[in-house]
């Protein structure tokens, strides 16, 4: 129902099954596309010389696999597991649970909602307008008005948001401020972009962002680990930047929403 696609991509790494083992290799289902079956030949299993194969890998063992070869026409696909590196191992191990994750997030909203299918549609639409399903749910959670990108009836979309901020702790949040720095000597267009750059290479691990709004605002975007940390950041960076602008004899000014 949720399979990646009819057959993978040379040089794609997949996630499988051990099957059945015999003396020169063994076969894996693969568990993102259907089930179906490739071949990992013995002197793909390890660069070194292999003794015993069940030394590697045994039946019911779930394994990261690197795709050689993909035959459709004969239904061939060759695997490697002695290609597969510690990091690219974890890696998609990791991809592996974010994708289960979301399915199963997605099927919590349909039994929620009661439409049947709609955890599979808004699953292909998530994949469609994000990298994947996971990471349109994480970037929903950072900011709900994501999820206008979702073609999708407005009450699921608020259905959906329901369920994901509910499941889903951010990897980050995003916050805003704007300041209004205002110098009128001569020079006073060089003094602010002094007190800009101030607030822009303010030390820290957040990131600090800013964009220009309207003469003189200039909106301050910061992301950070959590609200706490985005909220210091956003103010002690604000701040040195308006207290540069007032030695350079200009004001400043700093505002968590755009004055009106």
């Amino acid at each position: 129902m949720y399979e990646l696609g009819d057959y993978p991509e040379e040089d794609e790494y997949i996630l499988g099954t051990v099957k059945e083992i015999f003396p020169q290799g063994a076969f894996v289902t693969l568990d993102e596309y259907g089930n179906k079956e490739g071949m990992l030949h013995l002197r793909e299993i390890s660069p070194r010389w292999v003794r015993n194969i069940r030394d590697y890998v045994k039946e019911g063992q779930k394994v990261v696999l690197k795709v050689l070869r993909v035959d459709p026409g004969k239904g061939h696909i060759d695997l490697s597991l002695r290609r597969v590196s510690d990091a690219r191992r974890k890696e998609k191990i990791m991809d592996a649970k974010q994708r289960q994750r979301a399915i199963k997030l997605l099927e919590l909203f349909e039994k929620k909602i009661g439409v049947e299918g709609v955890a599979k549609a808004v699953h292909d639409e998530l994949n469609n307008q994000f990298s994947d399903a996971y990471t349109g749910l994480e970037e929903i959670a950072v900011n709900n008005e994501n999820a206008g990108k979702l073609k999708i009836d407005d009450k699921l979309r608020s259905s959906l948001i329901e369920i994901i901020n509910e499941n889903i702790k951010p990897p980050f949040v995003e916050i805003n401020g704007f300041v209004e720095l205002r110098n009128y000597d001569s020079g006073g267009v060089d003094k602010i972009k002094k007190a800009l750059k101030t607030i822009e290479d303010y030390p820290t691990e957040s990131t600090i962002t800013l964009n220009y709004i309207s003469a003189p605002i200039y909106r301050i975007h910061v992301r950070a680990d959590d609200y706490k940390k985005a909220e210091k950041v956003l103010k002690d960076c604000s701040g040195e930047g308006i207290e540069v602008i007032k030695t350079l004899g200009g004001t400043g000014e700093f505002h968590r929403e755009i004055k009106k």
